[in-house]
């Protein structure tokens, strides 16, 4: 039995001569939420509008829900939420007249959630679309997005327009509503690390149209990490060629920083073997790692 909701194989596509995807896989599991990173240009926007169909892949695959992308059935793309990095809504109508007219699309429309997320939001029924604040936008952009009760949730950068504390309202309420439900999943990109940190299962890092790296949160906390050793004498070769050490930094004569980003244990008992003068461990975040792979090649070693 196939676990995924969505399913991307070797994923490409061109503008012109200009490449912004090339050969992407990855797969998110029922029930998952995934944090999309990368820095501005990295392809994110251009994955998620590949993903619901918006742009046409110049390469490889996508499916959703075990089917092809392109062979979606219309209620099987029902169960599909997506929140735009910039919402288009129908920006003549009123709030209430845009909320009646999305509820006819979707038989499981929630009216009770519904209105529950209006009141949160202190939502203008009244007030036209067009008059709202980016914030503002987002939030009715959300509750249109529950009150489908999607099975597939996509968010590209929802967390830009909303001030540190809808920021955490936003988050907050994704979690209540998606956490225990079977089988719902959330691919969610943004550029808030620290908020993205604290609700999502895993992490994609996106860089330069290529995915880097895949690693789930747990092993986030307890596998990337930094130590700082100064040894007493020269260590051997073998140290710093271990697997795991994505990162080797000199410190001095006999002082490094070594970044991890698995087989932590094995590492660290190797550096405590060797005579050393200091040893300190160094926990590493999100945004730490979004430096590693935005910022230089990853396979390179100083």
């Amino acid at each position: 039995m196939n676990d995924s909701c969505l399913q991307i194989k070797n994923l490409g596509k061109d503008f012109g001569s200009k490449r912004t995807l090339s050969a992407v896989t990855l797969s998110l599991e029922k029930g998952e939420i995934m944090g999309l990173v990368g820095p501005n240009g990295a392809g994110k926007t251009t994955m998620i509008k590949l993903i619901m169909g918006l742009l046409h892949p110049t390469a490889g695959s996508i499916k959703i829900f075990g089917n092809d992308r392109d062979t979606l059935s219309c209620s099987e793309w029902r169960q599909v939420g997506y929140i735009a990095d910039e919402p288009i809504l129908y920006d003549f109508m009123s709030v209430q007249k845009l909320i009646n007219f999305n509820r006819g699309f979707f038989p499981q429309w929630d009216e009770e959630k519904c209105r529950d997320l209006v009141a949160r939001f202190n939502l203008p029924l009244h007030e036209s679309v067009k008059n709202l604040s980016r914030g503002m936008t987002t939030q009715l952009s959300l509750t249109l997005a529950l009150a489908q009760v999607p099975r597939l949730l996509i968010l590209d950068e929802p967390l830009d327009g909303l001030d540190p504390m809808r920021r955490l309202e936003f988050l907050n309420l994704i979690l209540e509503d998606f956490t225990g439900q079977d089988g719902r999943s959330i691919l969610i990109s943004s550029h808030y690390l620290e908020e993205l940190e604290r609700i999502v299962d895993c992490i994609a890092f996106l860089h330069e149209g290529q995915l880097k790296r895949v690693v789930p949160m747990e092993q986030l906390k307890v596998e990337e990490k930094t130590i700082r050793v100064v040894f007493q004498k020269e260590p051997p070769e073998t140290l710093r060629g271990m697997p795991g050490i994505k990162q080797v930094q000199k410190e001095g004569k006999t002082g490094y920083l070594i970044t991890i980003e698995e087989n932590f244990n094995a590492i660290y008992e190797a550096c405590c073997s060797f005579p050393h003068f200091v040893l300190e461990i160094y926990h590493r975040n999100l945004e730490d790692m979004f430096h590693d792979y935005a910022g230089r090649d990853v396979n390179d070693r100083v």
